[in-house]
């Protein structure tokens, strides 16, 4: 409907004229065609346009289409739009992109949302709206927008909704207002005269000439000029005035990439021109798509041109540098199976029996019937061909004279076969050698015998059913030959500079030692591959290698080889049967046509990462949460669409969350991530260019998914905490526990201690009072008197000493001086006494534990001394030896042996030293150092009274 709309503005009484196509043959562009097929709803399309984040947008009667190189998404008036209908865009200064509708309102794309202008109520009031499709408008970098019509004024209406007017209604004048290079015009024009036109810049306003002012209006600057599509026709404005540039199509569309003017035209396809700013000219550079109507021209940023019709959709050029052959004006589609030159003269075989020149006549030649393995060879200026095969009498450069089948032609010779004979011909500018075969049959080696490599006098190289083979013809191949290299060999082909040269489509390429009959791989750093289709040398020495991979170009510089790799992913067919390259030209003869390519001009592959994010969404239960750099645990799914800013490529990259992580390829436009784990993400992309090699990783987006809340932080230093508390409360519990343990322990002990103490005061007290009743008795009141003042004393220091652990070594040496003068009263002075004591050297602290040496003092005066009625001698030392305090008892007593002798016929039991040996069990528990006792005899020479020598070890307190 809207086509109908739009044609009936231009002029009445249009009539169609079709120029009639010469059979002569072209070469087209590779046109990617995008219809309704392809994802646009409708094939009338209006404007194409790729804004400055690399989406593709396009303009159709259906709504809107956006396109990021993975995808097409389409708006209407039910997702966005303020009209379905929509004919112009312009991007504004943030990056928003603002749509022109048919109704006359606005629609903008905006942070990753299409909505109506909020203000399309103020247009609605104001203008006359609802079929205004001459609107025009520019958007501020503060959100104002000027908004221009036809018969109505100019505006400014800013982001509060506030309308300024920017020029007011007046009769019969044009005004065009520039905002640095948008052009915002209004015409108020009602006649069909010439129309005075202004241009309004920087708030001022200059005359600009006059032009009839009708349809629909285009306006593009372009290096320096302003080119105006006005009425159908094409204008151009200098010193004030207008010149038309007169054409016989009508022009519905004008574009500029700043090099470069496109003009499209209603059903004649579009032109770039070139603009001669000398003569003021357009100079025709290409013409694209003759049999549509073109509504608009963009070059995306990676140079592919975008064109949009009116009747067939959007088709987008990606490299101008790839031509396709087509004949009367459409694509051939033939299988190719040769193809052959004479420097710029190229002539293609469909099949053997049809050929077709590539240049001026472009004769085709069509025997009508297959001839097997007959081609054109390139020989000096001419081709060669077999004598008596075909009429080439049409074909000047075809020489048929050659009594042969040429086979190839090397320096100054072409060399064939007969194959009715089997000889091998070389013909050298008049000379002619021939090789007879005959002998080859004795051998019996299959294969067709019609790919081969002669060394002239020497040998012939034959690529054979089980590979290639050397055959000495020197000796009339009487029975040398070798099988230099098996497998499945296609052909052999030879150049001076690179050798002899043998290519497989399963094996790769091989190099073969002409002299040593020796094939080896053929540059296997380059990483040809194993499937090698076809190989061509050409003018300038270089070697061309179509393969699985794509075309490499090799040049060899002092013994070096290096390559270029024109990927598979450009060319039209990767079935490739022959090529031929001359000037930098390439042509490919594939089962699906011819096409060439101008390889020093193919467009260079963007060197950065295209792939970019055009939203991230996330849910929780179905529902959508706002992006955010955090999400919360419970996220189910989070869905990051991706873009592809090189739009005409491929879509192949991988992608991970972690540096640690394994890549994950796909080419799909949406990574999936479902119940994610909690931790930190990094998008990281590569992107796999046309050569196969993957780009530098580039970091798209970071987020992070939230922990559970009983795993975050605070609630594991919480936790941490906890337990820290709960094992310091455990840990103190404990040590209290065991702290109480030991003190009952220690307690028990000093209490076990205190009661031997206690044990043995009371048996030291029977003995005293046994003694005082003794001086009694016989009546000794002076020495009774005496005897129990010192008893007294004693009695006060061992109540004082029983009450501590430990006393001072002059307590002790008090408390056993008190006890031994005692015991001599008791026996009458039957012994003397002496004790050595130097304080000096002794430690003054408490180390002694009370009444620990009273029982061995006891021991030796009643069990020792006693038995002698005179000459007893007590002695007692204190000191200190290996950190430790010593006190040694030594008596001249009966000695120990003989003392113990007696107690065990006596059944005597001595509970001093018993209480001695327990409290020295229970001391022993409280330190770490041994307390020892040791006994020895003083003279064991003396039979009757050896004596006794005791040593008590006491540790001295750390």
């Amino acid at each position: 409907m809207i086509r109908y709309i739009l044609w009936g503005l231009f002029l009445a009484g249009f009539t169609l004229s079709v120029s009639a196509q010469s059979n002569r043959i072209s070469w087209d562009y590779n046109y990617k065609h995008f219809g309704i097929d392809n994802g646009l709803p409708s094939s009338e399309t209006y404007q194409v346009y790729q804004d400055r984040s690399g989406l593709l947008w396009i303009l159709t009667d259906r709504g809107i289409v956006r396109y990021d190189g993975f995808r097409f998404k389409t708006y209407t008036v039910e997702n966005g739009l303020s009209d379905n209908v929509n004919f112009r865009i312009h991007e504004d200064p943030n990056g928003n992109v603002w749509f022109i509708g048919y109704n006359g309102l606005l629609s903008v794309y905006e942070d990753g949302e299409m909505k109506p202008y909020r203000f399309n109520s103020i247009l609605q009031k104001r203008f006359f709206t609802g079929h205004n499709i001459f609107a025009s408008i520019y958007v501020t970098k503060d959100g104002s927008v000027v908004y221009g019509t036809n018969r109505e004024e100019i505006v400014s209406i800013n982001k509060k909704g506030k309308v300024t007017v920017l020029l007011k209604k007046l009769i019969d004048t044009i005004h065009f207002f520039e905002f640095e290079n948008q052009i915002v015009f209004s015409n108020y024009s009602m006649t069909n005269k010439p129309t005075t036109a202004f241009f309004h810049r920087n708030g001022k306003r200059f005359f600009w000439g006059k032009i009839y002012f009708n349809g629909t209006v285009r306006l593009k600057k372009h290096q320096g000029y302003y080119f105006i599509m006005c009425g159908r026709s094409l204008f151009l404005n200098y010193d004030r005035k207008f010149k038309l540039f007169p054409d016989t199509h009508e022009v519905i569309s004008l574009d500029s990439d700043g090099e470069f003017l496109y003009v499209g035209y209603y059903k004649n396809g579009m032109k770039k021109y070139r603009f001669d700013k000398t003569r003021k000219q357009l100079v025709l550079v290409q013409h694209y798509l003759s049999e549509h109507s073109v509504s608009s021209v963009c070059k995306d940023r990676n140079g592919g041109l975008w064109i949009t019709t009116l009747e067939k959709g959007v088709f987008m050029i990606s490299d101008e540098a790839f031509t396709q052959l087509s004949y009367t004006g459409k694509p051939v589609k033939e299988d190719i199976r040769f193809i052959n030159g004479n420097k710029s003269k190229v002539i293609i075989t469909y099949y053997v029996g049809k050929w077709q020149q590539l240049y001026p006549p472009y004769l085709l030649k069509d025997y009508g019937k297959t001839l097997l393995w007959s081609n054109l060879i390139p020989y000096r200026d001419r081709f060669a061909f077999q004598k008596n095969q075909l009429d080439w009498s049409d074909w000047p450069e075809v020489d048929d004279s050659y009594e042969f089948k040429p086979h190839y032609a090397s320096g100054s010779s072409i060399v064939g076969i007969r194959l009715d004979s089997y000889k091998v011909d070389e013909v050298r500018d008049s000379s002619r050698e021939v090789f007879d075969l005959h002998t080859l049959h004795k051998f019996k080696i299959p294969g067709p015998y019609l790919r081969f490599y002669l060394v002239p006098h020497k040998k012939i190289f034959f690529v054979l059913n089980e590979g290639v083979f050397a055959f000495d013809i020197r000796s009339s191949l009487k029975s040398s030959y070798k099988n230099i290299l098996k497998g499945r060999i296609s052909q052999l082909k030879y150049h001076k500079d690179w050798g002899l040269i043998a290519f497989s489509n399963v094996q790769g390429l091989f190099k073969i030692d002409i002299e040593h009959e020796k094939a080896r791989e053929f540059a296997p750093d380059l990483n040809l591959g194993k499937q090698i289709l076809t190989v061509f040398f050409d003018e300038q020495n270089r070697l061309w290698i179509a393969s699985g991979k794509g075309i490499h170009l090799l040049t060899k510089k002092n013994g070096k080889i290096s390559a270029k790799l024109l990927s598979r992913d450009l060319l039209s067919s990767r079935e490739i049967n022959d090529m031929y390259s001359y000037e930098n030209l390439l042509y490919l003869a594939t089962k699906s046509g011819v096409q060439k390519i101008d390889f020093l001009n193919v467009k260079k592959e963007m060197s950065a990462n295209p792939i970019n994010i055009l939203s991230v969404r996330a849910f929780t239960k179905n529902k959508l949460l706002n992006v955010a750099e955090i999400y919360p645990a419970k996220t189910d799914l989070i869905r990051i669409a991706l873009g592809n800013i090189d739009l005409n490529r491929r879509n192949v990259y991988r992608y991970r969350f972690r540096k640690d992580q394994t890549w994950t390829k796909s080419d799909k436009g949406e990574i999936t991530l479902s119940d994610p784990a909690d931790g930190k993400y990094n998008l990281e992309v590569a992107y796999l260019n046309l050569n196969n090699e993957w780009s530098k990783p580039k970091q798209l987006f970071s987020f992070e998914v939230e922990k559970i809340i009983f795993l975050r932080w605070y609630f594991i230093l919480l936790y941490v905490v906890l337990i820290v508390i709960l094992f310091y409360i455990i840990l103190k519990l404990s040590i209290q526990s065991v702290n109480k343990k030991n003190y009952m322990l220690n307690r028990m002990m000093e209490l076990e201690r205190m009661a031997l103490a206690a044990q043995m005061n009371p048996h030291f007290i029977f003995n005293s009072l046994n003694s005082i009743h003794s001086f009694l008795l016989y009546e000794e009141n002076e020495n009774a008197e005496k005897y129990l003042v010192r008893f007294a004393k004693l009695i006060r220091q061992t109540l004082a000493n029983s009450r501590v652990s430990y006393i001072t070594i002059e307590e002790e040496y008090d408390t056993l001086k008190n006890y031994i003068l005692l015991e001599s009263m008791r026996f009458k002075q039957v012994f003397s006494f002496r004790i050595d004591c130097d304080y000096r050297q002794l430690p003054s602290s408490p180390c002694i534990p009370p009444m620990l040496i009273q029982p061995y003092v006891e021991n030796a005066i009643l069990h020792g001394l006693v038995k002698r009625t005179s000459g007893g001698e007590l002695y007692l030392k204190f000191y200190v030896e290996d950190e430790a305090l010593k006190v040694m008892i030594r008596d001249n007593g009966v000695g120990y042996s003989e003392s113990r002798k007696k107690k065990r016929d006596s059944n005597h039991k001595s509970y001093g030293t018993q209480i001695t040996e327990e409290r020295l069990k229970s001391l022993q528990g409280k330190n770490k150092q041994a307390f020892t006792v040791s006994m020895s005899s003083v003279d064991d020479s003396n039979q009757e009274f050896p004596g006794t020598c005791v040593i008590v070890s006491i540790p001295l307190p750390g």
